[in-house]
């Protein structure tokens, strides 16, 4: 057999545009509605910010042969390396949940119970470990209609974020600007977090070196139009919605593309057809992303950051035992967010901001490593550290932004787990 074929500049591309554009935008409109359209400032804000930390990893993948996160963070330091297994793999892991939970909201036009958040926490809990038992055996074919269904996501994003603007109303647009009631300020920095989650990923073009041709070319420069493709999507859909709804009609919307295409298309059957199509993307993904989870868990496991357990895998080759784990952690995470009676918009923004908090911490030390190994090398460029510089002001500004509430949520899972991960790795003398 021949060599695989590799992805050239097209092809990599839409490897980025799809795998940053999947599931981060179908509940962005209801998320940002809260606040209202000033959240376009804060787009335009995080995604500069997102831009130069993506240039991390550009060049981090340049000069380094594992250019993730916690491997980078290992090279730092390998406490930070540690600790960063933890908080990149369970950070994901939340963010698992919040995908499941933006699908379902996409079908609640069909299932209003999912508006009840046991009804809702129920189905999370089901669809989780459905989907491990899928993966047990390897994905086979579920891996294409992923892909299918994304691309399909996208033309609905797509449409509303160019055809919307004909039903626009700059009136409405400016009546939608601070529903907050707090000050302008405040209101731009309100929905980091939940808008950092839309550029979750950024790491994962540089890790991708084997799959593309002549990488040290390409790769570079796909990401940077890749993201910034990604990056004009997200920002001209979710403003254009702002002039298209009231923010009280869109905080009540989990399906927001899907209210856009049946005002543009004026067909109630292109909405459903089209919230259908975005909840099975969606809760699909889940399934990539999940195994996604457990890889990198083993990475940390075999590093000595993580359980054993987690770096066994079954006869297809699969992280079984890894997957398991993490199923576990999963549902009890998903009973706790039942448990405080949260519905899908409530559900999705904790279980978003939790996640991009405990991500922010690798990110951050990717940056340094970035640093480091210039200073070691005696390469050091002015560039470099403007670029680190700016994408450490950009990951900081995350944490300004969360509610004290919720950065104590954070500081309780960090000391949870870093206590359940030193019991768990001691050993008898």
């Amino acid at each position: 057999m021949g060599k695989a074929k590799k992805l050239g500049l097209v092809g990599a591309i839409f490897l980025i545009v799809s795998s940053l554009a999947g599931s981060g935008v179908i509940a962005l409109p209801q998320q940002l509605a809260q606040t209202g359209s000033i959240t376009l400032i804060s787009f335009i804000l995080v995604t500069t910010g997102a831009l130069f930390l993506t240039l991390v990893y550009v060049r981090a993948g340049n000069v380094f042969e594992d250019p993730s996160p916690t491997a980078l963070a290992t090279y730092v330091n390998p406490i930070l390396g540690a600790k960063s297994g933890l908080f990149y793999v369970y950070g994901n892991l939340i963010s698992n949940i919040s995908i499941l939970i933006a699908g379902l909201g996409y079908l609640e036009m069909f299932v209003p119970a999912f508006k009840n958040s046991l009804v809702l926490g129920v189905t999370v809990i089901i669809l989780i470990w459905l989907f491990i038992f899928l993966s047990l055996r390897g994905v086979g074919i579920i891996t294409k209609v992923v892909s299918i269904t994304v691309t399909l996501l996208l033309l609905a994003v797509i449409t509303t974020a160019f055809a919307g603007w004909l039903d626009f109303d700059i009136a409405l647009f400016k009546s939608n600007w601070n529903v907050t009631g707090d000050s302008d300020g405040k209101a731009i920095m309100a929905g980091f977090a939940v808008l950092i989650f839309s550029y979750v990923g950024v790491e994962s073009v540089a890790t991708n070196n084997e799959l593309i041709e002549n990488p040290k070319k390409i790769v570079p420069l796909a990401t940077i139009i890749g993201f910034i493709i990604v990056a004009v999507i997200y920002i001209t859909s979710t403003t254009v919605l702002e002039g298209m709804f009231k923010a009280e009609e869109l905080q009540e919307a989990p399906a927001s593309f899907a209210l856009s295409i049946t005002k543009i298309f004026d067909s109630k059957y292109a909405g459903e057809a089209v919230a259908l199509l975005m909840a099975i993307a969606c809760i699909a993904s889940f399934l990539v992303w999940n195994l996604s989870s457990a890889s990198a868990a083993k990475t940390s496991a075999d590093n000595g950051f993580l359980p054993k357990a987690y770096s066994y895998t079954n006869k297809f080759g699969i992280n079984s035992k890894g997957l398991v784990i993490n199923g576990i952690i999963m549902t009890v995470l998903e009973v706790i967010l039942m448990l405080m009676g949260s519905d899908v918009a409530a559900a999705f923004n904790i279980t978003v901001t939790l996640s991009v908090l405990l991500l922010l911490f690798p990110y951050f030390w990717s940056g340094i490593a970035l640093i480091k190994k210039e200073i070691e090398t005696g390469t050091g460029k002015l560039s470099t550290k403007i670029i680190v510089i700016l994408s450490s002001i950009f990951i900081i500004s995350a944490f300004v932004s969360a509610t004290l509430y919720e950065l104590w949520l954070v500081i309780a899972l960090v000391i949870i787990v870093m206590a359940v991960f030193s019991l768990k790795l001691t050993k008898k003398s």
